[in-house]
């Protein structure tokens, strides 16, 4: 059975020049697969003409709307206010700068009836030591197998707002969704695509958010989080000594 509504969140900041082609990549896709779409377009406080041209492709398609957020506040941010006013069955939340384009949304919709979340995760992904520990210590505090999860491309049932945590660094918010759904019962799954823009090497800054975000909590989050570090660094070295 089709989906027969869909919200694409589309964050953009300093995207002037190409924000057309990115809407226009979206409502080629959306169209193809959905009879009643929408894109939302969240301008993440931009400094260009990236508003202005939001709001011109707002006035030209039907299926375009626009946020805008007067300073940038980043991805959660963005993902937060799209949510609050979509009106899709599901919400599709990628970042259209990452290694995956819109054009792989056809391999989540396949399946995504039976599911509350379907994450997608790259076959061919980042394998340096950086990565394969950042992967590790996710895993380990969201107790969640999640093979790609600096990857942001999912599909969101529209009742799952709710689970977005209250402080989370934007590159952990898909996974602490998925594992929340999970720990409700709900049925999730993630899909293999493809990457279309070569690899997406984990930036170091990916980890101290995660660490600093979870040492925000109480003494237990805490002394949880360093045991963790000591227990991921063991699988990484153990993981090095068998390759």
């Amino acid at each position: 059975m089709p989906m027969q509504t869909l919200s694409i969140f589309l964050p953009v900041r300093n995207q002037a020049p190409t924000l057309a082609t990115m809407v226009a990549e979206c409502m080629a896709v959306a169209s193809q697969h959905c009879p009643d779409y929408e894109i939302i377009v969240v301008d993440d406080g931009s400094d260009d003409a990236t508003g202005q041209q939001a709001d011109l492709l707002a006035a030209s398609y039907d299926p375009v709307m626009v946020l805008h957020l007067s300073e940038p506040r980043g991805y959660v941010a963005a993902l937060r206010a799209a949510w609050a006013v979509a009106r899709g069955e599901y919400l599709c939340a990628y970042n259209p700068y990452g290694a995956v384009g819109i054009s792989e949304l056809p391999r989540l919709l396949t399946i995504h009836r039976d599911y509350a979340v379907v994450l997608g995760y790259r076959g061919q992904r980042a394998t340096s030591p950086l990565a394969l520990f950042y992967a590790i210590l996710v895993r380990l505090l969201l107790g969640a197998d999640l093979p790609d999860p600096s990857l942001r491309f999912a599909l969101f049932r529209h009742d799952l707002a709710e689970f977005i945590p209250d402080q989370v660094p934007d590159g952990l918010v898909h996974g602490e969704i998925y594992a929340r759904a999970q720990r409700a019962g709900l049925a999730v799954t993630q899909v293999e695509v493809q990457s279309q823009r070569g690899q997406e090497p984990l930036a170091s800054a990916a980890l101290f958010e995660l660490i600093t975000y979870y040492q925000q909590g109480g003494i237990q989050q805490r002394m949880k989080l360093g045991v963790l570090l000591l227990l991921a660094t063991f699988f990484l070295w153990l993981a090095r000594r068998r390759r």
